[in-house]
């Protein structure tokens, strides 16, 4: 159940852009939320622990989609990697990091 250095590096590096493309979407849908004056939305735009959250969810959608649109899936299940492990793995930025944000606010 080991993944290869190259795998690894090459899906935690994955990992960091996806986040980055999660963040901005979920802070997109957010400001979007709050410029039609959906009720609730101030504190969805607003940085805290929801935004955290649906950047995470967001990240592991945006992760296993990528591994099928790459069709690596097969590879790493033939290396005895299982596709929750690869999402984990890929997720492991968007964790730390939005551990890391939570902390310095």
């Amino acid at each position: 159940m080991r993944i290869p250095a190259k795998f690894l590096r090459h899906l935690v590096l994955r990992g960091i852009i996806l986040w980055v493309l999660a963040r901005l979407a979920v802070l997109a849908i957010g400001a979007a939320a709050a410029a039609n004056q959906v009720p609730g939305a101030e504190q969805t735009v607003a940085p805290g622990p929801i935004l955290s959250f649906w950047g995470v969810v967001v990240t592991a959608a945006l992760v296993l989609v990528d591994l099928q649109r790459r069709k690596e899936l097969m590879l790493l299940h033939n290396l005895g990697v299982t596709t929750q492990h690869a999402i984990i793995v890929g997720m492991i930025p968007a964790l730390t990091i939005e551990t890391f944000l939570s902390v310095i606010r």
